[in-house]
């Protein structure tokens, strides 16, 4: 299993839970979010079955959110929300949804006995899985309030198990203080299984660039498929130049999900494409930088047709009267380019999902991200409460798509004789001696001129004339402390005063305490300056080749957030969380 902070926004095709039992009638429901449906490859006669990686995630409200009337839990962009107090958060559980706490996944194996295998997945399983009968049981310790909890597992066909062989494989979850509806998964031997063939695309578009995505997939199962389902995510500094009407469209505050399902019949051994008059278009946004592209097929379920209703397109605004299209590729058979390579035993290495794929892109853009200065003023004793204020002037946003990241960090050097009685959410105290320090994270993403704060609570315990502390702003360093950001232009705003009792009108440094602001970045790298490429580590981010590598890490941009589609009877469900915060 594997946490992932604030976002992770995506698509797939989705089962929706069965009704919740009424004795959780008062509690917050939430989806627990996976596949559909998951087709496996035949056992071969020698060795081991080559496993499919399968998820379902968990996303959890944040402190005081709670979900929509249709299950949507996305902040609205122009909230202007504090961040809120980690006192008052906990305990949150009953009808107050989700305080923290572990959170607990069921695996029931009976609906797959004798069909399919089940173990715990991903890059580096951390044995949080423990078989219980037919049953497996996860457990993810000390989840936090707006986290998003990812189960991983791997199935692969049971021995003996031939092609058609079918079951449904159920997963439920608890958490304290909210009401879980559960997933269910049809899982298949045989039949089709798609594979998309790799984009090849410009990694380094500009601000306003549109470039082709010539989606192409094969059939390399054993039998045909009567409809395909093209699934395209593009973080928001991306979109889709062009809109069909049998496509579904959802946008949420970090991402964009279009579900375009195609009827037809895809024979094994058949490769397909976008028709060349129904082209799909990627265009960077002005306010582009780091952003990811995922993409995939599935087998499309009974009932779907490819075609909206008559009164309602499928992305739920007026008709263009264009549809997605897919030809044959002449002469085509599976190539073995469209295959990437699985893994024959339980390694160390994941599995691979064929069907999806992702492409991180660098666009040269500039985010200038700013500290405003704080004065609070008091008498000894006197209780106040303060917001350390960043705002992103942009043009650009800022975005880290890496589970439990953070976008920006502050560093709050709190005045002498000044003491934080609350820490808000997002902050951590420092240790150490002398005046407080606290380390304040974002989430995972600060848009363009979003304004975003974290009201502290202080109590001054000494009046000390013109107390001097200090705010400094950036992205996070390696040890959580801010670093000067490579795409920030204008440094000289990333720092500003904190002040305590100061004996001036203005904002700055009394005649008592002539010191000036720090200067955040004196002892960094004086190369790493202004349109320096950005680097970060090799578990994610913009590497030294500048794009964003798909890592295990991302793995999933594409097919764990909640989508079921329409024609299934369902919604088409999407789960997008940041943290809130106001815009300026």
């Amino acid at each position: 299993m594997r946490r992932r902070i604030a976002l992770l926004a995506v698509c797939g095709l989705f089962a929706a839970g069965p009704a919740v039992p009424s004795a959780h009638a008062a509690q917050p429901l939430i989806a627990l979010v996976g596949p559909a449906a998951l087709t496996l490859p035949a056992r071969p006669a020698t060795g081991d079955a080559r496993p499919t990686p399968l998820a379902f995630r968990l996303d959890l409200p944040a402190a005081g959110e709670g979900p929509g009337a249709d299950g949507d839990t996305a902040t609205s962009a122009t909230s202007a929300t504090s961040a809120t107090s980690a006192t008052d958060t906990a305990g949150a559980t009953g009808a107050d949804g989700f305080g923290g706490g572990d959170v607990t996944f069921t695996v029931d194996l009976s609906g797959v006995a004798g069909v399919a295998v089940v173990r715990e997945g991903g890059a580096a399983p951390a044995a949080r899985c423990a078989a219980e009968g037919a049953r497996l049981i996860c457990v993810e310790r000390e989840v936090r309030p707006g986290a998003s909890v990812v189960l991983d597992l791997d199935v692969s066909a049971e021995q003996g198990a031939g092609a058609g062989a079918s079951g449904t494989l159920t997963v439920t979850a608890r958490a304290a203080g909210v009401a879980v509806a559960a997933a269910v998964t049809r899982v298949t031997v045989g039949g089709p299984d798609l594979a998309v063939e790799e984009l090849r695309l410009k990694r380094d578009p500009k601000p306003g660039e549109s470039q082709p995505l010539p989606l192409a997939f094969a059939n390399r199962g054993t039998g045909p498929a009567s409809g395909v389902v093209l699934e395209l995510t593009t973080t928001r500094g991306l979109e889709l130049a062009r809109r069909y009407d049998n496509c579904a469209y959802r946008t949420g505050p970090t991402s964009t999900t279009a579900l375009c399902t195609v009827a037809g019949h895809f024979a094994a051994g058949e490769v397909w494409e976008t028709a060349a008059d129904s082209p799909l278009d990627l265009r960077a946004t002005p306010f582009a930088r780091a952003e990811l592209l995922g993409y995939g097929v599935t087998p499309a379920g009974p009932g779907h047709t490819g075609r909206p209703s008559a009164d309602r397109p499928a992305h739920g605004g007026p008709a263009t009267g264009r549809t997605l299209t897919l030809v044959r590729r002449a002469g085509s058979t599976t190539p073995g380019a469209l295959v990437p390579p699985g893994r024959a035993s339980r390694g160390a290495a994941p599995a691979v999902r064929a069907d999806r794929r992702e492409f991180g892109f660098a666009v040269e853009n500039a985010a200038d991200l700013a500290i405003e200065p704080l004065a609070v003023r008091g008498a000894a004793g006197t209780r106040v409460r303060a917001a350390v204020v960043l705002r992103n002037h942009g043009p650009a946003w800022v975005f880290d798509p890496r589970p439990g990241a953070a976008a920006v960090v502050v560093d709050v050097r709190v005045p002498p004789g000044v003491r934080v009685t609350r820490v808000p959410a997002g902050c951590r105290v420092v240790p150490g001696r002398g005046p407080a320090r606290l380390l304040c994270a974002t989430g995972p993403s600060v848009r363009e001129s979003e304004r975003v704060e974290f009201v502290l609570e202080l109590r001054i315990e000494q009046v000390v004339p013109n107390a001097q502390g200090a705010l400094v702003v950036g992205g996070p360093g390696p040890r959580g402390e801010p670093r000067r950001a490579a795409f920030d232009p204008y440094p000289a705003n990333d720092a500003a005063l904190f002040l305590a009792n100061a004996t001036g009108t203005a904002i700055g440094p009394g005649p008592a305490a002539p010191v000036a602001i720090p200067d955040p970045w004196i002892a960094q790298d004086p190369t790493d300056g202004p349109g320096a490429r950005e680097r970060t580590s090799a578990a994610g981010g913009l590497g030294d080749d500048g794009p964003l590598a798909p890592t295990g890490g991302i793995a999933g941009l594409l097919g764990f957030g909640g989508a079921a589609l329409v024609a299934a009877g369902g919604a088409l469900y999407a789960v997008f969380r940041r943290r809130r915060a106001g815009r300026g």
